[in-house]
């Protein structure tokens, strides 16, 4: 059986972790991204790990976040006594209240992901890229320093940025079954998610990068459609961290760490690690058969 290793943002990472979780004779490991983890109300959120989650138990909101079909009744109310960017849908809060009081009680993040998705009879391994915290910060071209919630949900990701920072991933560390899984891995991939802010916080980790690096065999799927995003603001964040969208600037970016590359048909620069395909998914059978190319073809 083939152990395979999945990198995952949220929503764009999702989409394609529906179609890997499909094909059988896989051993899958999600590893996600938790730069974006944030205390809303009070409450301990991992918007990416929970984003994953939904995906794949079919309960994802239209949008791809969040609860489909939840209320809204506690925000609601919350409204009355002061402003809200960021809306929480009732199932979703309680599932996170789960999460901060085993936060309270001890256990790591870790383990409660571990509780979280086995709730959902999810079979595939899903892990955060550590249990410390890793807290991305934008600094915008004006000087604002905006945490990921900030800048997503209330400025819509609109500020230019003059630099990204990964706080605390010089002294965070992986746990040890991350590291095992990625060294043990027949095959990892890269996923279609934000290189900056969903990728980028993941491989600020430095064991996992190490093991990223020694490892002989790893795919990234390009985030971008021509001059365009997959979803959210990949592009202008590329630009703005002195990447060019395309093929030549993932290159760059994932250089020393990725071997082969997909991207869109018309995207290739005719390298021969670098094979087009249809990444843009309609529905999660197109996730699936792009899957099963790319393990056919590694």
């Amino acid at each position: 059986m083939k152990k395979v290793v999945y990198l995952s943002g949220g929503v764009g990472g999702a989409k394609f972790a529906k179609g890997l979780s499909k094909l059988k004779n896989i051993d899958l490991s999600i590893i996600v991204n938790t730069g974006d983890d944030e205390y809303i109300h009070g409450v301990a959120l991992s918007p990416d790990i929970d984003s994953v989650i939904y995906g794949l138990a079919n309960i994802e909101g239209k949008f791809g976040w969040g609860i489909l079909n939840d209320k809204f009744t506690v925000n609601n109310e919350l409204i009355k006594f002061y402003d809200l960017n960021f809306m929480i849908g009732d199932k979703d809060l309680a599932l996170n209240l789960f999460r901060n009081q085993m936060l309270n009680d001890g256990l790591q993040l870790t383990e409660i992901t571990e509780i979280i998705k086995n709730k959902f009879n999810i079979k595939c391994k899903i892990l955060p890229m550590s249990d410390d915290k890793v807290s991305t910060k934008l600094i915008t071209k004006k000087g604002d320093k905006l945490n990921f919630q900030n800048y997503f949900v209330e400025k819509k990701a609109k500020p230019r940025l003059s630099k990204v920072v990964y706080e605390g991933s010089r002294k965070a560390s992986s746990s040890n079954q991350v590291i095992n899984l990625i060294n043990q891995s027949d095959v990892l991939i890269v996923g279609p998610s934000n290189p900056i802010l969903s990728i980028g916080p993941i491989l600020s980790i430095s064991r996992i990068n190490q093991s990223i690096q020694d490892h002989n065999n790893v795919i990234a799927i390009s985030p971008f459609v021509g001059k365009k995003a997959l979803k959210g603001p990949s592009v202008q964040n590329f630009i703005d961290m002195g990447y060019k969208p395309d093929i030549q600037g993932l290159k760059k970016y994932y250089k020393n760490r990725v071997n082969k590359f997909y991207v869109h048909y018309g995207d290739s620069d005719n390298s021969s690690n670098v094979f087009e395909d249809q990444i843009v998914f309609k529905n999660e059978n197109d996730s699936k058969i792009l899957a099963e190319r790319i393990l056919q073809n590694e």
